[in-house]
């Protein structure tokens, strides 16, 4: 299996509601998000995906909320925008912009260099 991955980033502000701690006030982070897909076959040129392909989509998705409060932006409007959620919505939006063969291993979004979240359907 052949696992290939991708790094972008966006700086965004966001609050946690109903959190007791200085999170439920608006801040900002410089996230980073990571994306691992996987595949057993490799194309013509010998490649399992492009990786500017997969920089591409991924900047793509992330785009929407870069220097963007994320509580503005659905679905994060109606859910808390941590890093949890953010990373599955990023999951789940890749996941239907990439060919059969390939599958999505997992997406994780950093807030910092110390936090991070991930999610996978494993």
């Amino acid at each position: 299996m052949y696992r290939i991955s991708a790094e972008s980033r966006f700086s965004a502000a966001h609050r946690l509601n109903g959190y007791e701690g200085n999170c439920r006030r608006v801040h900002g982070h410089n996230w980073t998000v990571k994306a691992q897909i996987a595949t057993s076959v490799l194309d013509g040129r010998g490649l399992a995906f492009d990786f500017r392909d997969l920089s591409s989509h991924l900047k793509d998705i992330i785009d929407q909320f870069d220097h963007r409060l994320l509580n503005d932006i659905p679905p994060f409007d109606s859910i808390n925008p941590s890093s949890e959620n953010i990373a599955k919505y990023i999951y789940d939006a890749l996941k239907k912009r990439l060919p059969d063969h390939i599958c999505l291993v997992y997406v994780e979004t950093s807030e910092s260099d110390k936090y991070s979240a991930m999610y996978s359907e494993e």
